[in-house]
């Protein structure tokens, strides 16, 4: 009689992110999730008001406008991260060895700058404005400008990692995936 043994799932093929990196990176998924939650739940509401006017509320708006703010700039450093980002990959079609390594290193370096100097630019829009805030929800505008900050922030350290892991082979993006 023999006894089958489960067989674990092969790794996926590539290199990853370091551990560190990637329990951000499911921090900063848990917050585009509550961001999607609020985006859906703000313009049901939105619609719901218009047959129940006694419901509206004009901060709804600004909740869900908000919410999609957060969502697009949280994710700039995962996305960079894993894999994720828009690519044209025409250049991994006609390049291959240590020539992809370094127009893989190049690029993460022209991201990496991109992104620490939108890092700077928020920082600057957050010391501008101390005491603005949003008309309907009266949410300080610094907090605003401190969300593309940590997700540039973010941004800037995956891409300084992706420079020195150039040479490795990417890990494919799956956008499913349990982090």
């Amino acid at each position: 009689m023999t006894r089958s043994v489960p067989v674990e799932p092969a790794p996926a093929a590539g290199w990853r992110e370091p551990a560190v990196l990637r329990a951000w990176g499911s921090a900063e998924l848990w917050v585009a999730v509550v961001a999607l939650a609020v985006i859906f739940v703000s313009v049901l509401w939105q619609v719901v008001s218009r047959f129940l006017p006694a419901l509206n509320w004009p901060g709804v708006g600004e909740l869900a406008g908000y919410s999609l703010i957060v969502l697009t700039f949280i994710m700039v450093g995962y996305l960079i991260g894993n894999n994720g980002h828009i690519a044209i990959q025409i250049v991994d079609y006609l390049v291959r060895g240590k020539a992809f390594a370094v127009v893989k290193a190049l690029s993460a370096a022209c991201t990496a700058v991109i992104c620490a100097l939108l890092v700077w630019e928020a920082y600057h829009l957050i010391l501008a404005f101390p005491a603005r805030r949003t008309a309907a929800l009266g949410i300080p505008l610094w907090i605003l400008y401190a969300i593309p900050l940590i997700g540039f922030a973010s941004g800037t350290v995956r891409a300084v990692v992706r420079i020195f892991a150039a040479g490795r082979e990417d890990a494919p993006f799956d956008a499913a995936e349990a982090t």
